[in-house]
C-alpha cells in the first residue's frame, strides 16, 4: 500500500490494472492527482483488487461485464460502503461484442458507477438498463498521456535502445489481429457470455493479418529509407514472435512490444492501422494516421474507427499517402470521433479523480450494499492469483507517481 498525507476525509483509492504497457502511464497520472489531493492509494492487478479494510475505499475496476466478474475479482472482503467504479476499457467495439461488453446484472445496475468516454457509450449504457445517475462522463484516460510528454522516451532514446535510425522516417503499424490466434475453446467461452464471434469474423481477421504481412513487406521494398515498426497488441493472444521470424532478412522492419505505444505514435511520421483504436490516440496526438482495410470488415461488423480515419483498400493508394509524407493532407471525421470521445483537453484523469471527490463528499449515495460475495466452488478452485512479477516494485512505483515519471519503472515497463 502506498500512502499520501492523510486528512480526516481521505479515502483509499484502489486502482485495478491488467495490461502493463496499455495502462501504466495513465495510471501514473491518475495516482499522482489522487496523491496530490491527499488520498492513500494502491495499484493492484485486477485479480487481487479486493476490499480489505473498514476504511473508506473506492475501487476502480478496468472492466465489468457480468456477475462472473463479480465472482472472479471481487469475491473477497466486505464491499459494503465501498464505491466500485467500472472504467470500461472497451467502449468502442464491434457490434457483435456489444451484448458482452455492456455490463449486465443487478450488481452493475444497482451498486456500481460506470465511466463513459463520450455520449455514444453513455447512451448505449442507458439503453442497456444502467441508470443515468450511475454514469460519469470522464473521457478516455489514455488521451491525457499526450499532454504529458515528460512520461515518454525521446526519439534518441528509443533509437538507441532498439537499433533504429533517428534520422529516418518511422512508420508505425499496430497489429490488432487477436482473433486470428484464439482457440475454439475461448470462442465458445465468449459465446457463452454473449460475444457473438462467428467463423466469418475470425476468417476476416486472419485474411487481414496475412494481407498486413504482405503490405508491410512491400512497403519496406517501396520505401527502403523508412523504419517500419510493427507493434503487437499487448492485450491479446498474438505475440511478436509470430512476426519476428519472418523479419530476419529485413533490416528496416522491427517488431517491438516494449513500452507504451504512445512513445511510438508520437515519433511516427505515419501510423497505419487495420481497425485499432490506437488510431484515435494518434489523432489526439496530432500525428498522421490512416487505416488499411484490404477486405471489407469494419462496415460489415459495425466498427467506427474506419469511418473516422481515412481508410484505403488498395496498397497503391496507401503507398501514395506514405510518399506524400511529411505532409499527407489527411482529413478525419471529428464529429463522429467526438460522439465516442467527448474530451481531448488533457483533463480526463482529473474528471476521474473528481469521482473520488464525489465519493468523499457523498459517501452513501452510490456505495455498495453487498456484505460479501461468495465464489462458486468450481470457480474458486480454478482461480489462481497472478504471478508476483506482475506487480510493480513498491518503491519505484511510489517514486514514479510522486515525480510523474516513468523512468523509475523502466525495467518493469519493458
Amino acid at each position: 500500500m502506498n500512502t499520501a498525507s492523510s486528512s480526516s476525509n481521505s479515502w483509499t483509492v484502489r486502482l485495478g490494472w491488467e495490461h502493463t504497457h496499455r495502462e501504466m502511464l495513465a495510471a501514473l497520472i491518475f495516482l499522482h492527482l489522487v496523491e496530490q489531493r491527499g488520498n492513500r492509494w494502491s495499484l493492484e492487478h485486477v485479480e487481487e483488487l479486493v476490499a480489505t479494510s473498514s476504511d473508506p475505499e473506492i475501487l476502480f475496476i478496468p472492466f465489468y461485464y457480468d456477475e462472473q466478474d463479480l465472482e472472479k475479482y471481487l469475491f473477497r472482503g466486505d464491499l459494503r460502503g465501498k464505491w466500485l467504479v467500472n472504467l470500461a476499457f472497451e467502449q468502442m467495439h464491434f457490434a457483435c461484442g456489444r451484448s458482452y461488453l455492456l455490463p449486465d446484472g443487478r450488481f452493475a445496475r444497482d451498486e456500481m458507477v460506470h465511466c463513459a468516454w463520450g455520449d455514444r457509450f453513455r447512451n448505449l449504457l442507458i439503453e442497456h438498463g444502467i441508470p443515468p445517475e450511475r454514469i460519469r462522463m470522464t473521457g478516455h484516460p489514455r488521451f491525457d498521456i499526450y499532454s504529458h510528454p515528460e512520461l515518454l522516451y525521446t526519439r534518441a532514446e528509443l533509437a538507441a535502445q532498439f537499433g533504429l535510425d533517428p534520422e529516418r522516417m518511422w512508420i508505425l503499424v499496430p497489429h490488432n489481429f487477436n482473433f486470428a490466434f484464439v482457440s475454439k475453446q475461448l470462442i465458445q467461452q465468449l459465446a457463452a457470455r454473449r460475444y457473438h464471434v462467428t467463423d466469418e469474423f475470425v476468417e476476416g481477421v486472419r485474411l487481414a493479418r496475412d494481407a498486413f504481412k504482405e503490405m508491410v513487406d512491400e512497403l519496406a521494398d517501396a520505401f527502403p529509407d523508412a523504419e517500419l515498426i510493427l507493434r503487437v497488441h499487448p492485450a491479446g493472444y498474438e505475440d511478436e514472435s509470430h512476426y519476428r521470424n519472418g523479419l530476419q532478412n529485413k533490416r528496416r522492419i522491427t517488431a517491438i512490444a516494449q513500452y507504451d505505444i504512445a512513445n511510438w505514435i508520437t515519433q511516427a511520421a505515419l501510423t497505419i492501422v487495420w481497425n485499432s483504436t490506437s488510431a484515435m490516440e494518434a489523432m489526439v496526438a496530432g500525428r498522421p494516421v490512416v487505416s488499411y482495410e484490404p477486405f471489407p470488415f469494419a462496415e460489415r461488423f459495425d466498427f467506427d474507427v474506419n469511418r473516422i480515419v481515412p481508410t484505403f483498400s488498395r496498397k497503391d493508394d496507401l503507398f501514395e499517402v506514405v510518399g506524400s509524407l511529411p505532409d499527407p493532407k489527411l482529413t478525419y471525421d471529428w464529429e463522429l470521433f467526438e460522439q465516442w470521445y467527448r474530451y481531448r483537453d488533457g483533463r480526463n484523469l482529473e474528471r476521474l479523480a473528481d469521482v473520488v471527490r464525489e465519493a468523499q463528499t457523498s459517501p452513501e449515495s452510490f456505495a455498495s450494499r453487498t456484505k460479501g460475495v461468495g465464489l462458486k466452488g468450481s470457480l474458486r478452485r480454478l482461480r489462481r492469483p497472478p504471478e508476483a512479477a506482475h506487480a510493480p516494485p513498491a518503491r519505484p512505483l511510489a517514486e514514479a507517481v510522486r515525480s510523474l515519471s516513468a523512468r523509475p519503472l523502466e525495467q518493469f515497463l519493458r
